[in-house]
């Protein structure tokens, strides 16, 4: 054996061997402190309480575990961040290539993701100030007690005081957010992952100013159906047409429900689809277009479907009400009403278009029921009737019949 070769090399790779171990010591040392300093800082900030708040622990010792876990992880990255250095200390730094590689793209990107989370804590900011500026401002233009007006509702029972400001300023905190995000996610440089976001947040950033078309769209037609529709129903009122509410209801005589509020809420219904199909056409969704244009389609059937029931409801009442009084019949007149308003039953049914087939066959039916049940208890009921008037038929021709024999007789 050559010892001079071998003590020749092992002194080749003494200063290496060395140098590993001082890198290794202070890679130790480093690592343990900055563990110990992570462990100190997120105790500082209460991180084991945020993660009972976050809902990843439910006591706080688990929340520590937590801590611990981030201090371990800070840990053995700092060492894996001296191992290269460490192995080509001992000339085997070809196995570590890979993950050598991988922390230079890793180092490569940290100015982006240092860059893109500036502009994104920067952006929360400023849109956090514009959302606060926002909501003082429709609160300072009472935006609640104007909705409260336009939409009839009492501030204190359906919209909570600041609500209506409250949405309006997280829509705005929105908007202005999704353009930062779209240019943070550009600052990654990371195609694979910003490039579907942001077509993503492109796509509704182009859509922006047709859903904004569409809300204004509803506001006014909101607007508009409220005044038109509270114009009509003091209109109907002062005509004295609520006197006829009562032939709306069955038995009572006063109605909780008048002919003005229907009518107007009637009236504030098709408004406000006209305008919702409007707004849905201008979201430019071909789908919804279709479904809008088969609702507008359909309006005039529902509405002939509310006259006919209007119609037989007040109609059968008043004629069952007169039947009744006039007759003294009770009876009769709630067979009238009823009768009445299966015929306008049927006839909204087959207004709607639903099942005609079988409405109509249900309708003829029910109407031969009737007459075969109105003959047969005709032909039960008058039975005696029927013998005795035949009896008196039947002396009339015998008398008649005696009386010109008679004659004849007296002739001879």
């Amino acid at each position: 054996m050559d010892f001079s070769s071998f003590f020749a090399s092992l002194g080749a790779m003494l200063p290496g061997i060395i140098g590993a171990l001082l890198l290794l010591i202070l890679a130790l040392i480093l690592a343990w402190g900055l563990k110990r300093l992570t462990i100190k800082g997120l105790d500082k900030v209460g991180f084991s309480r945020r993660t009972q708040s976050w809902g990843m622990a439910k006591t706080e010792e688990e929340g520590q575990q937590y801590t611990e876990t981030v201090g371990s992880i800070v840990y053995f990255a700092t060492l894996l961040f001296f191992l290269p250095g460490i192995l080509n200390g001992l000339n085997v730094g070809g196995v570590m290539d890979p993950i050598v590689n991988m922390f230079n793209k890793f180092f490569s990107y940290i100015p982006n993701i240092l860059t893109a989370i500036v502009i994104i804590v920067v952006g929360a900011y400023f849109c956090k100030f514009v959302k606060k500026l926002v909501r003082n401002l429709l609160l300072g233009l009472n935006i609640d007690k104007w909705y409260a007006k336009l939409t009839g509702s009492t501030t204190g029972a359906d919209v909570n005081e600041g609500q209506i400001a409250e949405v309006l300023a997280t829509v705005v905190y929105v908007l202005i957010f999704i353009p930062i995000l779209t240019v943070a996610l550009e600052t990654l440089g990371i195609q694979s992952i910003s490039e579907p976001i942001v077509a993503v947040l492109n796509q509704i950033l182009s859509a922006i100013p047709n859903i904004i078309t569409a809300a204004v769209l509803l506001i006014i037609g909101g607007v508009v159906a409220k005044l038109l529709g509270d114009l009509i129903e003091n209109l109907l009122a002062t005509t004295g047409v609520d006197k006829y509410s009562r032939y709306l209801n069955f038995r009572s005589e006063v109605s909780d429900v008048k002919i003005s509020n229907i009518t107007a809420a009637v009236v504030k219904g098709v408004l406000m689809l006209f305008f919702l199909v409007e707004a849905i056409s201008v979201l430019n969704l071909e789908v919804l277009n279709t479904i809008g244009a088969a609702i507008i389609a359909y309006i005039p059937l529902v509405l002939s479907a509310i006259i006919i029931l209007a119609v037989a409801l007040i109609g059968g009442n008043i004629l069952a009400n007169f039947i009744s009084k006039a007759t003294g019949n009770k009876l009769f007149g709630e067979i009238i009403r009823y009768a009445i308003i299966v015929l306008g039953a049927f006839m909204i049914l087959e207004q709607l278009h639903i099942a005609q087939t079988i409405v109509n066959a249900g309708f003829i039916i029910i109407l031969g029921a009737a007459g075969l049940a109105a003959a047969l208890a005709f032909g039960l009921g008058g039975r005696d009737f029927a013998a005795r008037q035949l009896n008196k038929a039947d002396k009339a021709i015998e008398e008649e019949i005696d009386k010109a024999e008679d004659n004849n007789n007296h002739t001879i």
